[in-house]
């Protein structure tokens, strides 16, 4: 039982002290708030500006197409989709997804073009994605130029329908939305590599701070005597040479006024 109460006593302790300490820690990191901001801009701006030489741009262009059944695209104004044409035609824009990377469409898209690109080198450009739960197919280019992703999307949209109404026989596919030429970069954002920079240099600038405070075992003050060993101060000595440069206290005033041969002031004398 005496055991467990001294080992609760100095748990209390430690969590004591730690709670203390934690105080000055956090002061001691708004005194230097201005280090950290600091050195987080600098990094921002070498972030940004690495990004800016290293990393070329790429811009991204595509087309939305939709994906059914050539029987019900074919239709008679009197007969309508039913829910089986609707569902074959989901599982028709997984089969289109993959067809459309194919080697047949890549290389009539570059002879459409007359562009020399190899298949390898489109089939990294060009990607699918499905919406959820519908017949639409979304098709991206991604190139180093807006108009050459504009080339290539624009090509791509042109010889897809066909071919594929060729390939899977019974179904069709329309283009919804046509390539536009891209306005903006697709990559690089430097915004988030700005903010990612001022960031990491903010953390490692506190990371920095905090372990030089940590590994600092100078005491400052007497408090600081009682928060880490958690005992009384009963006096202090002054640091009689603390006003030194401003010629002022009692050793000083003696000490100098003798070595240069003057007189004591009236102050001294008294003393």
């Amino acid at each position: 039982m005496k055991k467990m109460i001294e080992k609760t006593e100095k748990k209390d302790k430690k969590d004591i002290g730690l709670e203390i300490n934690i105080l000055p820690l956090l002061l001691f990191l708004l005194k230097k708030l201005w280090l950290i901001v600091l050195v987080g801009a600098i990094s921002a701006v070498l972030t940004f500006t690495a990004v800016k030489i290293f990393v070329h741009p790429t811009y991204r262009c595509g087309f939305t197409a939709y994906v059914n059944n050539k029987h019900a695209a074919s239709s008679s104004s009197t007969e309508f989709l039913t829910s089986s044409d609707v569902n074959a035609a989901k599982e028709l824009v997984k089969t289109y997804s993959a067809i459309l990377k194919s080697n047949t469409i890549l290389a009539s898209a570059d002879e459409a073009m007359s562009m020399d690109y190899t298949v390898k080198e489109l089939k990294a450009m060009v990607s699918t994605r499905i919406q959820d739960e519908t017949e639409i197919i979304q098709v991206f280019v991604v190139a180093k130029s807006p108009e050459e992703s504009y080339r290539i999307a624009t090509s791509v949209a042109g010889v897809a329908p066909e071919i594929m109404a060729d390939i899977v026989e019974g179904s069709s596919m329309k283009i919804v939305e046509y390539p536009q030429p891209p306005t903006s970069i697709y990559k690089p954002s430097y915004k988030k590599f700005t903010l990612i920079g001022f960031g990491l240099g903010m953390l490692l600038t506190i990371i920095v701070l905090i372990i030089r405070y940590l590994s600092n075992d100078t005491i400052n003050d007497e408090s600081e005597v009682e928060s880490r060993f958690s005992v009384p101060v009963l006096g202090v000595l002054p640091d009689v040479n603390s006003h030194s440069n401003g010629k002022s206290g009692y050793y000083y005033n003696y000490y100098y006024q003798e070595k240069d041969g003057g007189e004591k002031t009236d102050e001294n004398k008294k003393a």
